[in-house]
């Protein structure tokens, strides 16, 4: 289950080279998912993401 996230990511990445997607949008891209990705790691190690979603 761990490796789903960096496998999707990288595939979505992959598709969008391949479609020709300008740099720009690329770039947002990745700047919106690195920023999702930081508030989620910040999230749990506050405390405030639910238990039952917290990896053990």
């Amino acid at each position: 289950m761990e490796i789903m996230v960096p496998l999707i990511a990288g595939l979505a990445l992959l598709w969008l080279i391949g479609r020709g997607v300008p740099w720009n949008a690329k770039l947002m891209t990745i700047v919106v998912t690195l920023a999702i990705i930081i508030l989620v790691v910040a999230l749990e190690r506050g405390g405030y993401w639910p238990e039952a979603l917290r990896r053990r």
